[in-house]
């Protein structure tokens, strides 16, 4: 009984040491805030996967998210204010502040030597992008995602009806399209389908824009390529543009075309009614436009396939590097970058921002948990089993800052595995197939963006000129009238500047 009290004492400092070493140990936990432009689905409270990535990074993550509509004007208010989180994401339409903030040192410069798998996974040409002073400095990682390859979906049942072979030259399109207008392939004996429909002039410049070796869908920063210069030529100018609107005229002037096309904001509404033969789209997007349109044609069955060739046997894309998308694992973005700003926990940031770019991290962010955000994942086959109540749970939860790893997709969703077997077979027969010369959005241009903002009309113009030519509204010698005497002339210093910055970026060393 007299032994009772040191005995106590004893058990009590056990106790308090215990307890003060779990508050050293939570407060030695570094942590970061981060701003991020995600979509109103996203939650960061009780987030399952946040809660993993602390675990694994060892860091306490902080989530701002302000509304994606007014991100950008948010940005710039926080930037502004001085009161920022350690770590934000800069869409490149506002690449025109990077050198505004680096140069007044609201942003850190990145020590790529510390950053192995960035070192890895990000290329010289992108790093080129955020060396922004006329230096080697750098002033933030860009986001590097992975996509889809751009080709046609077309009503492969109608090929069947019609005993056609899926085309693959400019004739061979052509072809087919006047059976899918004129042949009846809904076998319904009326006159109500047409060969193709499109979002203004984008589907049709994504799928015909390759065989004349232009590119009207991306419009983005590339050398010539059918020229014999080394020269970055704005979309209107390059050698092909003129003959790519003229093969679509003649589509158009034979009732090829949907009539309506010129009104759409959403061509595949249009389609998936079950009256038009092919559309532009990426190969994931075949199968969901597939189920919807067997909601109105049960027997339906579409497939993916590639552009038309150029005479040389060629086919195009000019999707730019690190091209943002909308989907599981990323942001809503256009070419992310991520910037450490002057409040910044330095190390801890740098530290994060390169794990993200690893591959360990890069699978965890499209893929999540398994059982919460995916029931299987084929790592050989790059295959994922994903039920909708899984999906539900990845757009809530899920975000990344590097989603690809060396060009890779690392998830397919959906739970029916031949599905999940086409998706991946699309996306590697366009990946093998398609030429993709280095090329960047032309919003890494400062010069582009501060023109369209001066000239807020300029853009729209060009486009309702194109299509007037298009339908024959216009003549060709009123629309080259216009190329040549008010489009050109009044970009031409932006044309100056736009070769300028790719030589930048494609001859920049690490």
């Amino acid at each position: 009984m007299t032994n009772w009290k040191p005995l106590a004492v004893f058990f009590l400092l056990v106790v308090l040491f215990s307890g003060c070493g779990k508050e050293d140990e939570i407060q030695d936990v570094p942590q970061i805030t981060i701003m991020l432009k995600m979509g109103d689905a996203f939650e960061s409270e009780g987030n399952s996967f946040l809660e993993e990535l602390e675990k694994r990074l060892n860091i306490r993550l902080e989530l701002e998210t302000p509304s994606a509509t007014s991100y950008n004007e948010h940005l710039n208010v926080v930037m502004a204010s001085g009161d920022m989180p350690d770590i934000v994401q800069l869409n490149w339409s506002g690449e025109e502040n990077l050198p505004l903030w680096a140069s007044k040192g609201l942003i850190r410069e990145i020590d790529i030597s510390r950053m192995p798998n960035v070192q890895i996974n990000v290329s010289s040409s992108l790093l080129a992008m955020v060396k922004v002073l006329g230096d080697d400095r750098i002033f933030g990682i860009p986001g590097v995602t992975s996509y889809d390859p751009y080709g046609v979906i077309i009503r492969q049942d109608w090929l069947d009806s019609l005993g056609l072979e899926q085309p693959r030259t400019l004739d061979e399109f052509r072809t087919v399209l006047r059976a899918f207008t004129y042949n009846d392939p809904d076998g319904n004996n009326k006159d109500d389908t047409a060969g193709i429909t499109s979002w203004r002039l984008n589907h049709l410049g994504g799928i015909f824009g390759s065989a004349f070796k232009t590119d009207y869908l991306w419009n983005s920063l590339h050398y010539e390529m059918s020229g014999s210069g080394r020269e970055v030529e704005l979309r209107e100018a390059q050698d092909g543009y003129l003959s790519f609107l003229d093969y679509i005229r003649e589509l158009y002037n034979e009732g090829l075309i949907d009539k309506e096309f010129t009104s759409f904001s959403r061509a595949e509404d249009k389609f998936v009614f079950g009256k038009v033969g092919m559309i532009g789209g990426y190969s994931g997007e075949t199968i969901p436009l597939e189920n919807e349109l067997k909601r109105h044609v049960p027997d339906a069955r579409l497939e993916w396939i590639l552009c038309p060739s150029d005479t040389e046997g060629r086919v195009w894309n000019f999707m730019p590097e690190a091209y943002g998308y909308n989907g599981p694992g990323s942001q809503i973005s256009k070419n992310a970058v991520f910037l450490v700003t002057k409040n910044a926990d330095y190390d801890t940031s740098l530290y994060f921002l390169d794990k993200m770019n690893s591959k360990e991290m890069i699978l965890l962010c499209n893929l999540g948990i398994e059982g919460i955000h995916y029931t299987k994942f084929d790592e050989y086959r790059m295959l994922l089993t994903r039920t909708d109540e899984q999906y539900d749970a990845v757009n809530r939860e899920l975000f990344g800052i590097s989603d690809s790893y060396r060009d890779e997709i690392k998830a397919y969703q959906g739970s029916n595995p031949e599905e999940n077997e086409r998706a991946n077979y699309y996306h590697r027969k366009g990946k093998l197939l398609i030429t993709n010369p280095v090329c960047f959005n032309m919003g890494l241009v400062p010069e582009y963006a501060t023109f369209y903002q001066l000239n807020p009309r300029f853009k729209e113009i060009e486009v309702s000129m194109a299509l007037k030519y298009v339908i024959g509204v216009m003549d060709r010698e009123s629309y080259l009238s216009y190329l040549h005497e008010e489009n050109f002339p009044k970009r031409k210093k932006l044309s100056e500047s736009l070769n300028t910055r790719y030589n930048e970026l494609v001859n920049s060393k690490r």
